[in-house]
């Protein structure tokens, strides 16, 4: 059976190329990505890669989330804590346990924007858009750097 991204990349005979391309215009220069594009290429593989919560991923959301600088994580970690402690909201992935300087570790945040890719793709769009930690210069490369990571990925096992 093949996997989702099989199916995403076969849907459209154009989306390999649009995507190796992605792939190289990060590698060479991440500047060149928009923000909405950053956004909706992690979008659409987070929604379709099986891999995204593979525990073997957390080096990458670690690297990707390091390129933020230590405010733009604070901000974020700091929106996930808001969004877990909102009863209207699905995602649960704060601990409780954590202060704002653990949760803002690359790492943590990494398995926070996993669990939200997963729990609430609401709250994901609303921190990839207008003036969240994610719409930063950092937060662009970071979720770029992801999702070229994971195209990659992919295109090298055809």
């Amino acid at each position: 059976m093949q996997d989702k991204l099989s199916q995403f990349f076969g849907q459209d005979t154009n989306r390999e190329q649009e995507y190796s391309d992605f792939e190289r215009r990060y590698r060479e220069d991440p500047d060149s990505i928009s923000d909405e594009e950053a956004a909706r290429r992690y979008r659409e593989i987070a929604q379709h890669d099986d891999d995204m919560d593979d525990p073997q991923m957390d080096s990458e959301y670690e690297r990707a989330f390091s390129r933020m600088s230590s405010d733009e994580r604070r901000e974020l970690a700091r929106h996930y804590q808001e969004a877990s402690r909102n009863s209207s909201r699905s995602f649960q992935g704060y601990r409780d346990d954590y202060d704002l300087d653990r949760a803002a570790s690359p790492r943590e945040l990494g398995r926070m924007t996993r669990q939200a890719s997963q729990q609430d793709p609401d709250l994901l769009e609303s921190l990839l858009g207008g003036n969240s930690p994610l719409a930063s210069t950092g937060g662009k490369i970071a979720m770029a750097g992801l999702a070229a990571m994971a195209a990659k990925k992919f295109l090298g096992r055809r």
